[in-house]
Parts: structure tokens; sequence; C-alpha cells
């Protein structure tokens, strides 16, 4: 199952596709897919915490 959750909390704290695709042992494709639609319907990744 894709973590889509995990990626988009990855990719808002500024994770690199390549090592996004690594940690959640899916292709740079399917990262590249999920994240160009949660921008497309508007999605946003958790906000920062200090």
């Amino acid at each position: 199952m894709t973590p889509y959750r995990e990626i988009l909390r990855l990719h808002s704290q500024g994770i690199s596709q390549r090592n996004i695709a690594a940690s959640c042992v899916c292709s740079r494709n399917t990262i590249s897919k999920i994240i160009q639609r949660a921008e497309e319907i508007g999605l946003r990744g958790r906000p920062k915490t200090k």
C-alpha cells in the first residue's frame, strides 16, 4: 500500500523526491504523481511547528 500521508509529510519538510522514494519504497514516478495530484486538489502538508 502506498503511504500517501508519509509522502506528503516528507515533501512538506523539503525532502527530495528521490529520498522520499527510497524511504517509502515507491518509484520516483509514483512520488511525483502523488505530489502533483495533491497540489491540483489543494492539499497542503502539516504546518511546520517550532
